[in-house]
């Protein structure tokens, strides 16, 4: 590929760790594309959403305030793999179907090797001329039935379009016009999903989502919104009420079929809740991480955290010794990122104060960090090998 071709298919690298973010700038520039950089992902969001053109997003998995699999949905519900690709760099192993799926149009693992980006940056170069359309989704779901939809629309006309996409998707819904009526058929059955409108009479979907969240904490349905408003406001306003995806009106098939691919249906056997885990770990952290790649992803998961915890403490005694501040906050990032990937609260906390620290230039509280982020270790630890059967079976 010359060097003029690569000049036309600007990269936007999205990484929250300034030395792999600059490292990365440094050989894309080096070989002759044109780069762009964003500190996490909603800052890349926030650049894509201003209309800052690029060809590819090189994203980390691990980021705070978004993941790169959180960005990775949201810019797919509005560009297409022929218009932009996505390349996910992750360290927690291989996401099942990544470098297939309507998200990501390739992945490589952690740590990086130059000619590994090299090789793939080419490969999608050559494919440029795009991949064809987003797949439909399965219509038999994992252990072979189909995804049990609660609708909630007063809107007879929005009613009777979004029952027709489901239709055309191979689903089919209950309807419950307003918020009180949701909330009364989850009551009265089990549902997967609840496609949920925002603005209702009675009961609106923000609280009538609420609701269900304190009710059935732990076996509620996924909650997909649908809302007229698309600004970042109302979307974190969904998200606070405690619904787990959003979809923009006019509700377009694509972009259903995709949420709805997203959904796991409701198990017997799901992650045990967090009390199990004395509250060390979240459960529904773990589930999501089950419904993102199943039982076998969820468990290389834990044994890639459990395997690469002890180094990185290890590096937090050598790094707090030796007074090496930066190699201390970068071991304190990673730990902090993997815990939050897991729903360790406590542990992620910890982590991250350790991080502000370091990143600061003071280490008055380190020490005492440290042993706080090694006891927590210990109570995490146990806690996941008491859940690792469960993911495993």
């Amino acid at each position: 590929m010359n060097d003029l071709m690569k000049q036309n298919h600007r990269i936007l690298i999205v990484e929250d760790d300034d030395d792999i973010r600059e490292t990365l700038r440094e050989v894309l520039t080096a070989e002759g594309y044109e780069v762009d950089v964003a500190k996490d992902g909603l800052d890349a969001y926030s650049k894509l959403q201003a209309g800052q053109h690029a060809w590819l997003v090189l994203l980390d998995m691990m980021m705070p305030r978004m993941d790169g699999v959180e960005l990775a949905v949201e810019i797919r519900q509005r560009r297409s793999r022929g218009e932009l690709a996505l390349l996910l760099l992750t360290s927690l192993g291989r996401l099942p179907g990544a470098g297939t799926s309507a998200e990501f149009d390739a992945q490589l693992a952690k740590p990086l090797r130059a000619s590994q980006l090299y090789n793939t940056l080419v490969q999608l170069l050559a494919d440029d001329e795009g991949v064809g359309p987003v797949a439909e989704p399965e219509r038999s779901r994992p252990g072979g039935r189909s995804l049990q939809i609660l609708l909630a629309e007063d809107n007879a006309v929005n009613q009777k379009v979004a029952l027709r996409l489901l239709e055309r998707l191979g689903y089919s819904a209950d309807v419950a016009s307003d918020g009180l009526e949701a909330i009364e058929a989850v009551a009265r059955g089990r549902y997967d999903v609840v496609l949920m409108d925002v603005q209702m009479p009675e009961l609106d979907g923000l609280e009538a989502s609420r609701r269900i969240c304190e009710r059935w904490p732990d076996t509620r349905p996924h909650i997909i919104a649908m809302t007229a408003n698309a600004l970042p406001e109302d979307r974190e306003a969904c998200f606070a009420a405690g619904m787990d995806d959003y979809l923009a009106k006019p509700i377009r098939s694509e972009q259903l079929a995709e949420a709805l691919k997203r959904v796991a249906p409701a198990r017997q056997d799901a992650v045990p809740a967090a009390q199990n885990a004395q509250g060390v770990v979240d459960g529904a952290a773990l589930e999501s991480l089950r419904e993102l790649g199943g039982d076998d992803f969820l468990a290389e998961v834990i044994d890639t955290f459990l395997a690469d915890a002890p180094e990185l403490l290890a590096t937090l005694h050598h790094a707090l010794a030796e007074g090496g501040i930066a190699e201390l906050r970068r071991a304190a990032h990673t730990l902090k990122s993997n815990g939050a990937t897991l729903g360790a609260g406590e542990f992620t906390e910890r982590c991250r104060a350790l991080e502000q620290e370091a990143r600061e230039g003071r280490l008055e509280d380190a020490s005492d960090l440290v042993a706080r982020i090694e006891e927590q270790y210990g109570l995490l630890e146990r806690a996941l090998e008491e859940l690792r059967p469960a993911a495993a079976t």
